[in-house]
């Protein structure tokens, strides 16, 4: 991941709570002078606190105590969201989850922010068409929605509303692969994008598990971390259940295994085209004479991630 202290203009963030802050670091050990607007008083206290052990925690980069000293010269907190986002090549709003207060702030940024700058939300769920709701030209609200932290975790999901430029979308990737980012973009947006539909899906039942009694809390979190965990780190869930199919591949595993068990869990099972459609695609995506180098990796990486492991305890 490159990172420098050459100035490439400035990012506004809106909000300096955890996700805003973080966002700080990356903009900032990114080369970009940094300027956060939040009306709490002790916004920038915080602000200052913070930021310099999230520049040193930011993966694949070594920035010396003189290097984080030189970089916080780059970043200023005001009460004062006009003044935050004036000349800035592009704006992260990290602001509450409601879409008035969103749509709102969208409506004042696009009267203020440089007809070029990015307008981006880090919302979690709420879709671009309601945000850009009272805009003159609602299609200029993006979605670059972080895993927390984004210093850290690598993703942002990016989408437009309906008739969203891909211009504007490819701008958006570029500026986040940038920073070292995965950019992952969305073919439209719906309520909660991808990695939070996900983990809602597969929290929401752990929790359901824990609360029937098959198991406590710490028990369920083991069997992810023993299971899950280092298998859907290496090669992510449809690719592992590609290789876990055996010669049926993904929609061998959902025809045979997966669909009978979602009878007995209350889940619609996934259709027979559906699964037809499966197998063409997963070979699109993987195709078979890539995978025994992928199986290579997913193997190389499952024993790394385990290694490491053997030496910590949760």
């Amino acid at each position: 991941m490159a990172h420098s202290i050459a100035n490439k203009g400035t990012v506004a963030i809106i909000g300096a709570g955890v996700i805003g802050r973080s966002w700080a670091a990356t903009f900032v050990a990114g080369g970009y002078t940094v300027k956060i607007s939040d009306p709490n008083p002790e916004a920038g206290k915080r602000v200052f606190e913070d930021l310099p052990n999230s520049i040193a925690e930011i993966p694949q980069t070594s920035f010396s105590a003189a290097d984080i000293k030189a970089l916080m010269k780059h970043v200023t907190v005001t009460p004062d969201t006009d003044e935050a986002v004036k000349g800035a090549v592009a704006v992260q709003e990290n602001g509450p989850e409601d879409v008035g207060f969103k749509s709102k702030l969208f409506a004042q940024l696009e009267a203020v922010a440089d007809a070029d700058a990015l307008l981006i939300s880090s919302s979690s769920g709420i879709t671009p068409d309601k945000i850009g709701a009272k805009m003159k030209n609602p299609g200029r609200v993006l979605i670059g929605h972080p895993f927390n932290p984004p210093h850290m975790l690598p993703l942002v999901e990016i989408c437009g509303g309906p008739n969203v430029d891909p211009a504007l979308i490819e701008k958006a990737v570029t500026f986040y692969r940038d920073l070292g980012k995965a950019p992952a973009v969305l073919t439209r947006a719906v309520p909660g994008f991808v990695a939070n539909r996900l983990q809602c899906v597969l929290v929401m039942e752990a929790i359901r598990i824990v609360e029937s009694g098959v198991v406590d809390i710490r028990t369920l979190d083991q069997i992810v971390l023993n299971s899950l965990g280092p298998r859907w780190a290496s090669v992510g869930p449809l690719l592992a259940g590609h290789f876990g199919g055996g010669p049926g591949g993904l929609a061998g595993i959902v025809e045979h295994i997966l669909n009978k068990l979602a009878a007995g869990m209350g889940i619609a099972p996934v259709s027979d085209a559906t699964i037809k459609t499966l197998g063409k695609l997963v070979n699109e995506a993987y195709p078979p004479e890539d995978m025994p180098r992928l199986a290579k990796m997913r193997d190389e990486r499952t024993e790394a991630i385990l290694d490491f492991r053997a030496h910590q305890t949760v």
